[in-house]
């Protein structure tokens, strides 16, 4: 089994949990917030999504499935990073 997608698969996971903790620091309204929250996790999943809905053969389902795999994977862990970087806050008073 290859190893490089694990790792793109990972790399791709901990840069939304830093993002999701940098993003509870910045001084903007919630709107935005969610706003760029969203722009940072839409990319990677709609190469999945896009030609799985474009084109109709076998593999379609599956890369629609995929996408939305990791579109809700990626938006987990910016959440996670989010309410981390909150929990902490608190903590510190």
């Amino acid at each position: 089994m290859p190893v490089l997608p694990h790792i793109v698969l990972a790399f791709y996971l901990l840069f939304l949990l830093a993002a999701g903790w940098r993003l509870w620091a910045v001084n903007w309204r919630g709107v935005v917030k969610l706003a760029t929250a969203f722009l940072l996790v839409a990319p990677m999943p709609l190469l999945f999504i896009l030609p799985g809905l474009m084109r109709r053969d076998a593999w379609s389902g599956l890369l629609v499935q995929l996408g939305i795999t990791l579109l809700v994977c990626g938006m987990a862990c910016l959440a996670g990073g989010f309410s981390a970087a909150r929990l902490r806050a608190r903590r510190r008073g």
